[in-house]
């Protein structure tokens, strides 16, 4: 469902996907952080047997005031720091850029899965807070997932051919609330199931598969 990029065959699948993006809505690509933590998302049933496939990418960069890395703050950006969330909780704060999963599954519950990208972080780095600016009609479908956790914390950042929103995402507030963090996880341990078919099936568990996978909607 994802992995963490700590090769250069991962890291190019990242490239790929983030690129691919960046080149089709016309946004601006930020270096690749020396400090950044990369995953790729992966479709749990694409090409059973085979490499699954990438369909989405998300950065984690740690915050810090002045950080010459910083993809959220600068010209035409926010200012984040001038946050009292941010000026009280030093050092536990962490960025996400480079967030994108392909338009096709974007009202399916594979956003999900970032879930389980966020636990994972979160669980090895201990943050407060996630900051970020989000391209709106995600922001949405983040806020229908995560509600009052993922906070909009400006008005919109006018961009080509979309806004971003910048926001803060309080991933403490959601680790702690085990149940909510368990049930969503349990809809990517389903999805996940999928990817475990290693032999030849039937057209007749093919179109059964499919059709669960329609019924999946956030909406």
């Amino acid at each position: 469902m994802y992995e963490r990029v700590e090769t250069s065959l991962q890291q190019k699948k990242f490239e790929n996907t983030w690129e691919y993006f960046c080149d089709l809505y016309g946004w601006k690509n930020d270096p690749y952080a020396k400090s950044g933590i990369r995953y790729n998302l992966l479709h749990p049933n694409k090409n059973i047997g085979r490499r699954p496939k990438t369909i989405g990418t998300i950065e984690f960069i740690p915050y810090y005031p002045n950080n010459p890395e910083t993809t959220v703050e600068g010209i035409g950006k926010f200012e984040f720091y001038d946050l009292e969330e941010i000026k009280n909780h030093p050092g536990r704060v962490w960025e996400i850029d480079k967030l994108c999963i392909h338009k096709d599954h974007h009202k399916q519950k594979f956003l999900y899965v970032f879930m389980h990208i966020f636990h994972d972080h979160a669980i090895k780095h201990k943050p407060k807070y996630y900051i970020a600016l989000i391209e709106k009609k995600f922001f949405r479908a983040l806020r229908i997932s995560y509600g009052l956790a993922v906070e909009q914390k400006g008005d919109p950042i006018k961009g080509p051919g979309t806004s971003l929103i910048p926001v803060i995402f309080d991933i403490e507030k959601i680790m702690q609330n085990k149940d909510e963090v368990r049930e969503q996880l349990k809809h990517v341990d389903k999805l996940k199931g999928l990817q475990q078919i290693k032999k030849p099936i039937s057209t007749r568990l093919q179109f059964f598969i499919k059709k669960s996978l329609g019924k999946i909607n956030i909406h």
